[in-house]
């Protein structure tokens, strides 16, 4: 048996009784192949960071299982065919289960530092780094073309004027 961690988001746009039977259908599938749940995480309704299908909120589920790999297939394609479910996945677990599973899901309001989202390190430069803001140095910046003294068209000392294919004149 491997160890399994699946997270899902529902519609929570239905009552709190069909959410429920939505994460008991899931731990049902899990439990009927042999599967064991170690932690439940029901996290709640959250505000999705884009728009899925029109809905800016979603109901947030994470379970940690022990289970064989055929569920895999049969858990992929229950949450296919059953419409409240808006996203999901299925990662094989590593981590130890002694961990606090809900301090990622924790808005800083939610855990009362809602005036600051802590200190910044002090930047004497700004954003990017030590980089020299003077400029005085160029090296190994290029401004564009190395062209020659004179332009494209000849020498500084020709005498044309830009855009004239001429011959140079003799200005003897």
């Amino acid at each position: 048996m491997r160890r399994y961690e699946t997270t899902f988001i529902v519609n929570p746009q239905a009552d709190d009784a069909t959410i429920d039977r939505q994460v008991t259908a899931i731990i049902d599938i899990i439990k009927a192949d042999g599967g064991e749940i170690q932690r439940e995480n029901r996290i709640g309704t959250r505000r999705l960071t884009f728009p899925i299908a029109g809905l800016t909120q979603g109901y947030y589920t994470s379970l940690i299982f022990d289970s064989e790999v055929g569920v895999l297939p049969k858990l992929d394609r229950y949450y296919k065919l059953e419409e409240p479910y808006i996203r999901y996945l299925t990662i094989r677990y590593d981590g130890p289960l002694t961990a606090d599973v809900s301090l990622p899901f924790e808005s800083p309001y939610e855990r009362g530092d809602s005036d600051s989202y802590g200190e910044r390190p002090h930047r004497p430069y700004g954003f990017r780094g030590d980089r020299r803001h003077d400029h005085s140095s160029d090296s190994g910046r290029r401004s564009g073309p190395v062209l020659p003294a004179g332009g494209i068209g000849g020498s500084a000392s020709s005498g044309n004027a830009a855009g004239d294919h001429s011959e140079p004149k003799d200005e003897r």
